[in-house]
């Protein structure tokens, strides 16, 4: 068997790294709009707190719920298995076809910095 009759394995992989990519970006969508709603609970209640306690207080109390919101977001987020599987299969992909995931990052690298630029 010749390279020209063997299946184009390159353009395969890209699917399934788009398509692992592509679920993952959810996955983290989904993680960042719950957090977005913790955040913006913690903010209303530090607006009711405020009103109610000297600054110090509100220091260390904003400083806990900080801490507690970035461990949630971040149990959340190893704690997912969608995201999880999906970074196994873009790393196998990326591992099948390195010169290809080489070319899609420049590529990406490029399109963000003109978006960036102009």
């Amino acid at each position: 068997m010749t390279w020209n009759d063997q299946p184009d394995r390159g353009e395969e992989a890209q699917d399934r790294g788009a398509a692992a990519l592509s679920a993952a970006a959810k996955t983290a969508q989904q993680a960042l709009d719950s957090a977005k709603g913790t955040a913006q609970q913690a903010l209303d209640s530090a607006k009711g707190i405020v009103s109610q306690t000297h600054l110090d207080e509100v220091g260390a109390k904003a400083a806990s719920a900080a801490s507690n919101l970035y461990r949630e977001g971040r149990d959340r987020l190893a704690g997912s298995e969608e995201l999880t599987q999906a970074a196994e299969q873009l790393s196998g992909a990326i591992r099948k076809n390195p010169l290809a995931a080489v070319g899609i990052a420049f590529s990406a690298g490029l399109l963000l910095a003109l978006l960036a630029r102009g």
